[in-house]
């Protein structure tokens, strides 16, 4: 458990992305070069030292490419995704992780003042490899008992006992006394 507390208290500078800017006039072309370029899935959009809205690999897939749109033609301000939310470097990888859930977002902006910093993903705080992963405790229902066998949620302890001795037990019982084919 010790270990839990101390990773999700590291402050999100640890993960921050170098941000690729684009202008909101670019073509979502050349944004995507520069994706692709710098091995990055996102891009943010500023006009002026602005962040105006971030364009990310999923934008140009559903918003570009499925609707048959001319990559060349469109700009990063046509499918960008806004307003983004942006966070100090300060934060930590919990509070990140919990307010990208509260809000429904997987990318935050960093900033320190009016300086954008880069760019957090949920995945790169939680992890996406063995060797950099936040380890996040199984969460419960706020009511009832989880059936370890198949995932049932049950309103209580009482009904998930007879849940698995009618449920599993008994189909254990059966397929020993049936055999495999029961």
């Amino acid at each position: 458990m010790a270990e839990l507390e101390t990773s999700i208290k590291e402050p999100i500078s640890r993960f921050i992305q170098t941000p690729i800017f684009v202008p909101s006039v670019e073509s979502v072309k050349n944004a995507a070069r520069q994706m692709s370029e710098r091995k990055s899935g996102v891009v943010i959009v500023r006009d002026n030292d602005e962040a105006l809205g971030i364009v990310t690999e999923w934008d140009i897939l559903s918003r570009v490419v499925a609707q048959g749109k001319d990559p060349s033609r469109t700009t990063v301000r046509d499918i960008m995704s806004a307003p983004v939310l942006s966070v100090s470097a300060s934060l930590t990888a919990g509070e990140a992780i919990s307010l990208m859930a509260r809000n429904k977002y997987r990318r935050l902006l960093v900033k320190e003042g009016a300086k954008i910093l880069g760019v957090v993903t949920l995945s790169q705080v939680v992890g996406n490899s063995r060797h950099n992963t936040i380890t996040l405790p199984l969460l419960e229902p706020a009511s009832g008992s989880r059936c370890p066998y198949c995932g049932s949620i049950l309103k209580n302890r009482e009904e998930l006992s007879k849940h698995i001795d009618n449920v599993h037990v008994r189909e254990e019982m059966l397929k020993g006394a049936h055999g495999p084919e029961f």
